[in-house]
């Protein structure tokens, strides 16, 4: 993809959650991000993957300012150009860029006011950025523009969530990030919740908004096939570092991190030629190893991987990776797996 211009850069990000610990326990965190730096290009598809905890979520919805980060930065180039550090703003000064970054959670069914009716749900926003007044004939008409773009008929507007199916609501959750004319969009495992069948329609729908509303999307999801289909870019993510990122097609082809190679061995695929199973468990992110956090289960490891924290290095085209070893070719990380 041919694009240079960045919508979004993360710069050493870190976002930490406080546990709670007894009387005489010194204060602990759980590290959800730690040190995560990267670019999303206007109008690409960037997705995160990583496993269950790997800090996916908690990342994008630091991106919004739903979290306020522990330390670092993100600087939005969405006004003219002009770089704003979304980090260092007031709620206040933040509320104005709302419209601008917007998100689609995972369940559609929780993430739906069950009291308000689809045309309350999606005049909410719309009115709150004074797009339209609220209540007038020109908020009706184009609330049901909004719908029509989502797939929904006009009737809608009267409905509750209830009364619709997943897919259904998952459209009109679509069709509220929509309607305030974002150019940023996070979808936060948006399809993970659908049947098979369903989850077709929506990523079609959403390659069609991309397109026709020239948006740029942060997609966060488990599902390694889903991510290649939509993606331009992915990050693959691990104990909330990020461990590799390239061109969608460069990563899934030549995929350089140990834990990339293991992750995309895992996926379900009908040529199966390969299984490489990870030795033990993910740490705890509260007290994460020391070094390359993921040494404890890496089938490379050796001991400057329990020392030294592997640098995220650009081998090449913008393929970057956070391996000591990263100048290893793909098939010689292959075969070593098999034989452990």
């Amino acid at each position: 993809m041919e694009n240079t211009q960045n919508l979004l850069s993360i710069v050493h990000l870190k976002k930490y959650f406080p546990v709670s610990g007894g009387i005489f326990q010194r204060k602990r965190f759980l590290k959800a991000n730690e040190d995560v730096s990267f670019d999303i290009k206007a109008g690409e598809t960037f997705s995160l993957v990583g496993e269950s905890g790997s800090g996916k979520s908690t990342l994008g919805r630091t991106v919004l300012g739903l979290y306020k980060p522990t330390s670092g930065k993100v600087v939005y180039y969405g006004k003219e150009g002009r770089g704003v550090e979304l980090t260092a703003l007031s709620e206040k000064e933040f509320r104005p860029l709302r419209k601008d970054l917007q998100i689609i959670f995972q369940d559609p069914y929780s993430s739906l006011n069950p009291r308000m009716t689809v045309g309350q749900i999606i005049e909410e926003g719309v009115a709150t950025q004074g797009l339209y007044k609220r209540g007038s004939e020109a908020m009706r008409e184009y609330i049901f523009s909004v719908l029509e773009k989502c797939g929904l008929q006009k009737e809608a507007i009267q409905r509750y969530p209830h009364q619709f199916s997943g897919g259904q609501r998952q459209r009109v959750c679509i069709a509220r990030a929509l309607a305030v004319k974002p150019k940023f969009i996070v979808c936060d495992e948006c399809v993970s919740a659908l049947d098979a069948s369903v989850q077709s329609q929506i990523l079609n729908l959403l390659t069609e908004l991309k397109e026709k509303e020239n948006l740029t999307y942060l997609f966060i999801s488990h599902d390694l096939s889903v991510v290649r289909y939509v993606s331009d870019r992915v990050g693959v993510m691990y104990l909330g570092d990020m461990a590799e990122i390239g061109e969608a097609e460069e990563v899934f082809k030549n995929p350089r991190h140990p834990y990339t190679i293991a992750l995309l061995a895992s996926a379900p695929s009908k040529n199966k030629k390969e299984e490489i199973v990870l030795k033990g468990n993910v740490p705890s992110p509260v007290s994460p190893p020391s070094g390359c956090k993921f040494h404890t289960r890496c089938f490379m490891a050796k001991e400057c991987c329990t020392k030294l924290v592997p640098p995220l290095k650009d081998i090449g085209g913008g393929h970057c990776v956070a391996c000591h070893f990263a100048e290893v070719s793909t098939r010689e990380k292959r075969n070593l797996a098999k034989k452990i």
